[in-house]
């Protein structure tokens, strides 16, 4: 419960409440022994159990009492009654100077007048080894005897003067400051660039904070304008206020050359004492008393030297983001910094939770999805931070999990979470930052803007978070994060839908078609819009890779539209991710691709599919240690995505034979995702080439059901094909090829007929003639697939085995010759391993035997999918399995 009115605190009456802040309320009160009237500063009961808030309290006292002018509202004592802190401080009547201006510029002699008292005031603060550090018109009271007084040292700091030691009263000061509290703390609009960049501060911070003031007293207006805070960092940084002449006419000369010098960007170009501003005040006061002072007109402007230097360019580093957090330190009683972390994980590991929708289904329905996602992006630019990426994420859409749960489980100190509404034309974003280990809110906007202004908040809010968990950006990250990538709000609309579409699960070829659609659609509008050009590319690009579409044009499109984007914005990340993925996936072009993934990184250092990609592509080039360190990093950005478990390390360990490290990534994915079917078969085949045994596969492909996806492992019915082939059951093979609607296995490393099952499964029955005959429609239809494409390397191993198990060996070794001279088998040490398993095959097959064993002795001797197990068990290799070479070879391995 609150002081109320009557109420006595020691012997101080309250009489009324005139005024209430972050730290405290301040009432009227009446002294019953001295009777006289004063202002009592209580600290509110919920801040008073707070120790740290307490102790900050108790130094605005001990701070303010230090100090005795008249032109500072002076403190009598410091009391506590009971539990109740409290400060009396001398009582004025007045108003503050906010109040007094109201928008109005005030006539020069008061600018003069009161400016000069001000700057008596903090002149002898200074003196005193104080620096204010929260200087604005509402902090300085105007009597009704044209006195001003300065008010609320809330935020004063000591500091050891410039040259000298601390004056005799301020070094006796015996103070507990809070080391925690921070430097960059004040009201952002009246900020010197030092205290906005968070750098040590000394009374020159207090002096441009007077500039400011004296311009709002002069002209009615403050020097910085800006509506959002990263605006009015930008001009505190960068430029200069409007001139005051456009605004006032007949400005004195010299209060615009006072103010200019105390708004001087560099502390070495203002005034270097209080004292030296209150000097040409008092004298400019005069001047206007006696009629001397000269005026200057609107055309007059500063020198061109002095336009230059305030001009020239400021590394920002992490001060727009720091100030656009500056509300939330304003709203701790206007700079309170954060608490210090708790044990667990740092807050600047941060999980961005889905956006609910709370907008009607329809048109706008994407908006909560799109803006997510692009959240995360401009997120995943910070360097200092961790961030979660989205398919991690989103598996807590709709979840009833506490957040502490939800934070241990992604390995973060602070979670986001927020909602999103259309309603007309109102876009309505209401956003939130919690500290996960003490549930404690770090910070909350609300926004209520137009659809136009979908970009503009998400920048907003995710320069909020930098400041709120303590990190900053870097001046490149703040160009790239409040860059506008489209100026029409239309196109930027339909570009945040074509993300829902491209990021839905599957990479459904309907899904591409529509966001390819949207991109277009985005890019009728505006054609300069480089981020959907990229985003365009990539679309083609999966569309090309993933073979829904692998005709030569597609490939060309995907590369003309990251060209594109990387001619109209050089330095886009996406741009460079679009180009990587041209060089990958359209020409196999892997080390170019690294180098643009690289360059991509730079720009997004927490996107965990560029992570990734770089595993990936160092796989392709045959650096195994960097594809495992790829993955750590990648799996720290995305801890819940199981197939990201599969995709790299698990299939990776399994490709460099380490084959227990394997089953445990296979473990783990299927812990999170325990339907993850492919990494269950998967599993089972790691089995097979490790031990040899079948169990685990027969078991697991008993269980999965017949139509689950299992992505590049082609189908189930594949896998049951080959388990059949491995047991050596040619009748249980026959029976369930007999059922299969398919007449291909197909997937992105083989390309298999039923046919050729059918023809294998002849040949273990020992039936010559049927087996022919399979074999003879397996080549009709390999050649099918090479008349579509030519170039299709799987098509050739499906060629070549059946040719040379027709006995037409000459034209078999003329497709082992092809698949040898091909860049897959040249430069791919990944995917080049399959093909070359292909070619030993035909060479085997077509009386090679040889050159067979020495393909797969190189195979043997370095990372791939065969194995010695394999070999024994796969009748395949059944027309050289008593040769000489091939026995010793597996005699050699089995050793190993």
């Amino acid at each position: 419960m609150g002081p109320e009115r009557g109420q006595m605190l020691s012997h101080y009456r309250l009489v009324e409440q005139i005024g209430a802040g972050g730290m405290g309320v301040v009432w009227k009160a009446e002294d019953t022994v001295l009777n006289r009237t004063v202002a009592i500063k209580i600290l509110p009961a919920d801040l008073a159990v707070d120790e740290k808030r307490r102790r900050m309290f108790l130094d605005e006292a001990r701070l303010a009492a230090s100090v005795s002018h008249g032109n500072i509202v002076q403190v009598h004592e410091l009391g506590r009654e009971g539990d109740v802190d409290f400060i009396i401080m001398e009582y004025v009547e007045g108003q503050p100077l906010n109040e007094v201006l109201h928008g109005r510029p005030l006539p020069p002699d008061k600018v003069a007048d009161w400016g000069s008292q001000v700057a008596q005031g903090l002149a002898r603060a200074h003196r005193k080894g104080l620096i204010h550090r929260d200087l604005k018109p509402a902090n300085i009271l105007v009597t009704p005897d044209n006195e001003a007084k300065i008010v609320d040292f809330g935020l004063a700091v000591l500091f050891a003067p410039r040259d000298s030691t601390l004056g005799s009263p301020a070094s006796a000061l015996t103070l507990t400051l809070d080391e925690t509290r921070t430097r960059i703390a004040g009201t952002l609009p009246y900020m010197s660039p030092e205290q906005v960049l968070g750098e040590k501060l000394d009374t020159r911070s207090d002096i441009f904070s007077f500039g400011s003031v004296l311009y709002e007293m002069t002209t009615g207006r403050r020097p910085f304008k800006g509506t959002r805070p990263a605006e009015i960092v930008q001009e505190i940084l960068v430029s200069r206020p409007q001139p005051m002449q456009e605004l006032v006419p007949k400005v004195p000369l010299d209060l615009v050359r006072i103010i200019d010098k105390a708004l001087a960007r560099r502390p070495e170009d203002r005034y270097q004492g209080m004292d030296d501003v209150a000097v040409d005040l008092k004298r400019l006061r005069k001047d206007l008393e006696s009629g001397t002072s000269s005026t200057v007109g609107a055309a007059r402007h500063a020198s061109p030297a002095r336009r230059r230097r305030l001009a020239r360019p400021v590394l920002l580093g992490g001060a727009l983001v720091i100030a656009v957090g500056l509300g939330l330190l304003v709203q701790r009683r206007g700079g309170e910094p954060p608490a210090p972390e708790k044990a667990g994980h740092a807050r600047s590991a941060i999980a961005v939770l889905p956006f609910q929708n709370l907008s009607a289904e329809g048109t706008h329905a994407y908006f909560a999805s799109g803006l997510h996602d692009e959240l995360l992006t401009q997120l995943a630019k910070v360097a200092a931070l961790k961030v979660i990426s989205r398919t991690s994420v989103m598996g807590y859409q709709s979840t009833s999990k506490p957040l502490k749960t939800i934070a241990s489980e992604l390995g973060v100190g602070s979670v986001v979470e927020g909602s999103v509404q259309v309603v007309g034309e109102r876009l309505r974003v209401n956003v939130q930052l919690i500290d996960a280990t003490t549930d404690e809110h770090l910070w909350a906007e609300s926004y209520d803007r137009t659809l136009n202004d979908a970009f503009a908040i998400q920048s907003d809010v995710a320069q909020a978070i930098v400041v709120a968990v303590g990190a900053a950006l870097t001046s490149t990250e703040q160009r790239t994060v409040t860059a506008t990538p489209t100026a029409n709000a239309e196109a930027y609309q339909l570009y945040l839908q074509g993300l829902v579409y491209d990021a839905r699960p599957g990479i459904l070829k309907s899904n591409l078609e529509i966001a390819q659609q949207l991109y277009e659609r985005a890019l009728a509008l505006d054609r300069n819009f480089a981020l959907a050009h990229a985003a365009l590319s990539v679309v083609h690009g999966r569309t090309y890779w993933l073979r829904y579409d692998p005709s030569p044009s597609r490939a060309a499109a995907q590369r003309a539209e990251a060209m594109e984007a990387l001619r109209l914005e050089p330095d886009l990340p996406r741009a460079h991710f679009a180009m990587g993925m041209s060089h990958y996936q359209g020409r196999r072009e892997y080390q170019q691709a690294l180098d643009e993934f690289q360059i991509a990184i730079e720009g997004l250092p927490n996107d965990a599919e560029l992570w990734q990609l770089v595993g990936t592509v160092n796989r392709r080039l045959g650096n195994w240690d960097t594809v495992i360190s790829a993955f750590e990093k990648a799996v720290q950005l995305d801890p819940r995505r199981a197939d990201l478990y599969t995709i790299l390390p698990a299939r990776t360990y399994g490709f460099m034979r380490r084959y227990p490290e394997a089953v445990r990534a296979y473990d783990q994915a299927l812990s999170l995702a325990p339907d993850l079917h492919v990494a269950a078969i998967e599993r089972g085949r790691i089995y097979f080439r490790w031990q040899g045994q079948l169990d685990s596969l027969r078991a697991v492909l008993g269980r999965v059901p017949r139509d689950a996806e299992v992505g590049t492992l082609g189908s189930v019915a594949a896998q049951r094909a080959e388990l059949l082939l491995w047991e050596r059951n040619p009748e249980g093979l026959l029976q369930m090829l007999r059922t299969e609607p398919a007449d291909v296995f197909d997937a992105n490393w083989f390309f298999l007929p039923t046919a050729l099952y059918v023809a294998w499964a002849q040949q273990l029955r020992g039936d010559d003639a049927a087996a022919r005959a399979a074999f003879g429609q397996a080549l009709a239809r390999s050649d099918s697939a090479l008349r579509e494409d030519t170039d299709d390397w799987r098509a050739h191993v499906t060629h070549g085995m059946s040719l040379a198990a027709l006995g037409r060996h000459d034209e078999a070794l003329r497709e082992a010759r092809w698949l040898q001279a091909s860049v897959v088998y040249q430069k791919d040490a990944f995917e080049g391993t399959a093909l070359a398993e292909g070619r030993a095959r035909i060479l085997a097959q077509a009386g090679e035997v040889d050159a067979a064993i020495d393909e797969l002795d190189r195979l043997l001797a370095k990372p791939s999918d065969v194995s010695m197990h394999a070999l024994r068990l796969d009748p395949r290799w059944d027309s050289i399995r008593e040769h000489p070479r091939f026995r010793a070879l597996l005699s050699k391995y089995t050793e190993r």
